[in-house]
């Protein structure tokens, strides 16, 4: 089970909408949130995929490889500018199984 909140960066805008560890099961599988440092995207990967500790899996965005560290809005800045990601209370949560 998941429970997905919506992480916000009041100072750029961006969201993300994930569990607070950045790390989840699905009945399609577990996933881990990865930063990209190439395109500064977070992107969720079933591990069924297999990364590395070097992160070269490719990055779903913009398809460079070994640009992927792990990434949860709780530890993790923004993704986008650095500064710190807070829950959008008024977007709700959606659980998951």
């Amino acid at each position: 089970m998941a429970t997905f909140k919506v992480y916000t960066c009041k100072a750029c805008g961006y969201s993300v909408h994930t569990e607070p560890s950045g790390h989840y099961y699905l009945i399609s599988g577990e996933y881990t949130n990865y930063k990209c440092s190439n395109c500064n995207e977070v992107v969720s990967i079933n591990s069924f995929e297999r990364i590395d500790d070097k992160g070269t899996h490719e990055c779903p965005h913009c398809k460079s490889t070994g640009s992927l560290t792990k990434w949860n809005p709780v530890k993790g800045p923004c993704p986008k500018c650095g500064e710190r990601m807070v829950v959008d209370k008024d977007a709700g949560v959606i659980m998951a199984d």
